[in-house]
């Protein structure tokens, strides 16, 4: 099983989840000088890697992560498509997504806002 940089972020904040809430069970196998620390610092990484996860999670990056997929050769873009996603699609920079042939003007437009 191959896991992505999200999934591998997502199971660290579970386990820091847990062991947040463990302060009982900590205090019980180590100490409770040993036991605040590892929830106190648990719960300042946990908070922190969410922040990183919210950031790796947002649309641009998702289009962008598909694009990277091996096996994706194009996404094509209609006019349904939101600024976001429209931006991405205009883009010259960014490789295998283009607006749909009878939608670029439509595509351009809503990628600048309009």
């Amino acid at each position: 099983m191959n896991l992505t940089r999200n999934q591998m972020i997502a199971i660290t904040l579970a386990v820091l989840g847990v062991l947040a809430g463990s302060a009982t069970q900590l205090t019980d196998l180590f100490g409770p000088n040993v036991a605040k620390t590892m929830v106190t610092a648990s719960s300042l990484v946990q908070t922190i890697l969410a922040g990183i996860l919210a950031a790796l999670t947002g649309q641009t990056a998702q289009v962008k992560d598909v694009l990277a997929m091996p096996g994706v050769e194009k996404i094509t873009v209609n006019a349904a498509a939101n600024q976001t996603l429209s931006a991405i699609a205009v883009d010259p920079k960014v490789d295998k997504i283009a607006p749909a042939q009878g939608d670029i003007t439509a595509v351009t437009e809503t990628a600048k806002g309009g």
